[in-house]
């Protein structure tokens, strides 16, 4: 293993793998550092520096790794080393391919060129920083040259015009999302434009979903920017139509972000929209994570628990009228604005996104996904009311419907399989029921489905599936009451959102004010000093990796 390399995760095995550098590199020590340093010292300073002050800045070097965003941003079985052959360029391997040395990050991608990630000492310090350099332009920085406003649009001069907006965009805490521009839905296949890095479902069935394939792809020319490909069967295309005009309206931090779509009809119909892609899973996986630990029995900290909901609480109520709400008294809802329902809230639909800072100790953003069973929130004697909202067919994901949409005891004909109880219907408080309970299950972190006693009085005879149908496995748990580690008003909060009726419930927009009432008292209104969620609770990709 070369000198120098220091393990890039917190576990036990990377620190193993941490100990053992160390050691190697005091072994070779003197040839280590002649190589490294031989440009800053002379070679008669450096044959007699004491070994106490070579040991010190080899443990500046590794400290500087470890502080390094780039080292916190990677995947597992990852880790960071330095190059002295390369004039300290710092480089990564694969743990099992520790002699395979790669300049691409296998989760940021490639640093634009001319740019690098090199060592660099503060000789009146002893210490060293680990930056971007140009070596063209003898710059150094601190700032990810991946998203200057330079590298930005060069992206765009790279594409073709269809992809200008969308290649060119970045979502970070400066940008006022409301004024993003939209790239416009084209009439012409670009498929050929981009390239395909991961299949997540390749449309056949065989992942349960209804489309014609979800993709982790990228623009070819823009070697860092990754996007969500979902492609539309032929007999999709006209619902198509209505689910990518509705994301293309968005404008949220909370919601899922639109990059490009394109839409054939006629003889042979096609279409795929691309969206922003998340880069650390969903709250579903992080739910599964925690509680794969029931020895520990560790809880997510109630910070990122109240960031999880406020985000998504106002992006429900963005859906409502057109404007985020939180912290927005003024906020008023522009007057052509048709209300959107989302009918399908559960933690595999709230996507996690990293920072656009690399290394930012904030939370993820937590992004509500999936508008495949969206639809206007219109009256039912509406003309363009959706048929399904009028039909009362059910719809939706069974674990999370609201106790107003199940039939009591449970259903118990095909009927009632099939369709919601009499007069029942999606609504904005259905939609807030649902984000209770994935906020529930959050919290307490013992199963996705932790909202419904599925066992203590389901009959024999009737499958689980069905018996999550009716209100009984809801009556069970209700009031949903999380853990007492949690502070009392975000129980307050989590029983609000789940009230069983939903007239006393809130929508999201008349529940605003109360949530923020609540988050104050509870002193978690801002995320200063706020806790990390642990390494463990998400995953990092490597896409960019090489074979």
């Amino acid at each position: 293993m070369s000198a120098g390399c220091v393990a890039c995760q917190g576990a036990h095995k990377k620190e193993i793998t941490l100990v053992l550098c160390v050691i190697i590199s005091i072994i070779k020590q003197h040839t280590y550092h002649l190589q490294l340093h031989q440009h800053k010292f002379a070679p008669n300073t450096f044959n007699t520096m004491p070994a106490t002050e070579a040991n010190s800045l080899q443990r500046a070097r590794e400290n500087a790794l470890r502080d390094s965003p780039e080292y916190q941003s990677l995947p597992d079985e990852w880790s960071i080393g330095i190059d002295p052959d390369a004039g300290d360029r710092v480089y990564f391997f694969r743990d099992a391919r520790p002699a395979e040395k790669h300049y691409t990050h296998p989760s940021l991608g490639p640093l634009p060129s001319p740019w690098i990630l090199k060592a660099v000492l503060n000789p009146s310090k002893n210490t060293y920083q680990i930056l971007y350099y140009d070596p063209k332009n003898h710059i150094k920085s601190r700032k990810d040259p991946r998203f200057l406003d330079k590298t930005l649009l060069q992206h765009s001069k790279n594409v073709p015009k269809e992809l200008w907006i969308a290649a060119s965009s970045q979502r970070n805490k400066n940008l006022d999302v409301s004024k993003m521009k939209r790239q416009p839905i084209g009439n012409r296949d670009i498929r050929d434009y981009f390239e395909i890095m991961k299949v997540l479902d390749p449309g056949d069935g065989t992942k349960g979903g209804m489309n014609g394939g979800v993709f982790v792809a990228r623009v070819k020319g823009v070697p860092n920017k990754l996007y969500i490909e979902k492609r539309f069967k032929a007999e999709q295309v006209v619902m198509a139509k209505e689910e990518i005009k509705m994301i293309r309206r968005l404008n949220h931090a909370a919601l899922t972000c639109y990059s490009v779509a394109y839409i054939i009809e006629g003889e042979h119909p096609t279409a795929s929209v691309w969206i922003e892609y998340c880069d650390r899973g969903d709250l579903d996986g992080l739910i599964r994570e925690f509680s794969k630990r029931q020895k520990e029995r560790p809880l997510p900290p109630e910070a990122f628990v109240w960031h999880a909901f406020g985000g998504l609480l106002d992006g429900l109520a963005y859906l409502q009228t057109g404007v985020g709400h939180l912290h927005n008294p003024d906020a008023r809802a522009p007057p052509s604005w048709m209300p959107i329902l989302h009918r399908d809230m559960k933690p595999d639909n709230v996507l996690l996104r990293s920072r656009s800072t690399v290394g930012s100790n904030k939370y993820f953003y937590c992004v509500l996904s999936d508008f495949g069973l969206a639809c206007e929130d219109r009256p039912r004697n509406d003309p363009s009311c959706d048929r399904l909202q009028q039909s009362g067919f059910k719809l939706g994901t069974m674990a999370y419907l609201a106790p107003e949409l199940c039939w009591p005891p449970f259903p118990q004909s095909k009927q009632e399989l099939d369709m919601f109880p009499p007069g029942a219907l999606h609504s904005r408080k259905s939609d807030m029921w649902a984000l209770g309970a994935t906020m529930f299950n959050l919290a307490e972190c013992k199963s996705i489905m932790g909202h419904c006693d599925l066992l203590t009085r389901k009959p024999k005879g009737i499958s689980h599936g069905d018996y999550m149908q009716g209100t009984e496995c809801r009556k069970l748990k209700d009031p949903l009451t999380i853990p007492t580690n949690y502070s009392s008003q975000l129980k307050e909060a989590i029983r609000r959102a789940t009230n069983w009726n939903p007239r006393e419930r809130p929508d999201a927009v008349g529940f605003v004010r109360k949530f923020e009432q609540l988050q104050h008292a509870a002193g978690f209104d801002t995320q200063r000093n706020a806790p990390p969620l642990p390494e463990w609770a998400t995953k990092k990709h490597e896409y960019f990796a090489p074979a």
